[in-house]
């Protein structure tokens, strides 16, 4: 997987925290790692020793992680109570502007790949270095679509599954009717995607492919802690899943859907990573592949 790395200053109901180790692809690979293994693609600053200790203490394959000079990413966010995103937020991307991805070659022969959220750019330069036709999902975020449309687009076709809230969703496939979940079937049938995962905080998340849509309810009595990251955790408890499968279908998203849901309620529960660091292990089914957390 690819994305970024580095440090959060977040604000929530239950206070504030600054300087907290973050990025969509350190949250991937924490949510990804209990399933098997994690090859992680990304750049960290002159600053970055702590996202690289956490990485290795995870075991994750960190060959494709540059450290580069200047500073790592920064991601600023305030959310309010119940709110799905966050109320302001505020990106410097540090080292990601120009970093230039160079994978090692085991993550060039993945058969899956996860963009995470950074710009286009770079998640296009990686995905034209995978040396196989792997399953590719990604995500975005406002800023990047917003930014970068046309690079976003040159992407989506090449890729089978994409992860987005609500507002991603409305922003990257507008038609003005607001509905959230007509933009996913739309993206669906524009860019032939397998499907869209819209992740709808409280609410769970709605499963979406062109012609049909399948509900899954979030964990309840999950208390709220700081919301950062859920959507990459989930990600990496599904894409980990798929890994373990005959084949990624649409099948095989579903059946992975609820326990990579309890993936994302452990990263709730605390600020930033901890969670996920200090959260309960995942339990794999040995006849199905699936797991719960437990």
């Amino acid at each position: 997987m690819a994305g970024s790395l580095g440090f959060d200053d977040l604000t929530t109901s239950r206070g504030r925290r600054r300087d907290l180790p973050g990025g969509s692809a350190l949250y991937f690979a924490l949510g990804a790692r209990h399933f098997g293994p994690v090859l992680a693609a990304g750049a960290v600053g002159d600053d970055g020793e702590p996202l690289l200790r956490l990485l290795d203490e995870a075991g994750v394959d960190r060959a494709s992680v540059a450290s580069c000079p200047g500073p790592s990413y920064r991601w600023r966010a305030q959310h309010s109570p119940g709110a799905e995103v966050p109320a302001s937020e505020e990106q410097a991307l540090g080292v990601y502007l120009s970093w230039r991805p160079r994978l090692s070659p085991a993550a060039a022969v993945s058969p899956l790949l996860f963009l995470g959220s950074m710009p286009p750019q770079r998640q296009l330069e990686v995905l034209e270095q995978m040396s196989s036709a792997p399953f590719v999902a990604i995500d975005t975020m406002r800023d990047f679509i917003a930014w970068d449309r046309p690079g976003l687009e040159r992407i989506l076709p090449r890729a089978q599954l994409l992860f987005a809230n609500e507002a991603e969703m409305l922003e990257l496939t507008p038609d003005g009717s607001g509905d959230a979940s007509r933009a996913g079937r739309r993206a669906c049938r524009r860019w032939g995607l397998l499907a869209v995962v819209l992740k709808r905080g409280a609410r769970g998340v709605r499963l979406l492919w062109d012609g049909g849509e399948s509900d899954f309810e979030a964990r309840p009595g999950v208390r709220v802690v700081d919301p950062t990251g859920a959507g990459d955790a989930l990600a990496g408890a599904l894409m980990g899943q798929l890994a373990l499968g005959p084949g990624p279908d649409l099948d095989a998203v579903a059946r992975g859907l609820p326990a990579a849901i309890g993936v994302a309620a452990l990263t709730i529960s605390d600020f930033g990573t901890a969670g996920l660091v200090g959260g309960s292990v995942i339990r794999r089914d040995p006849q199905s592949g699936a797991g719960s957390p437990g």
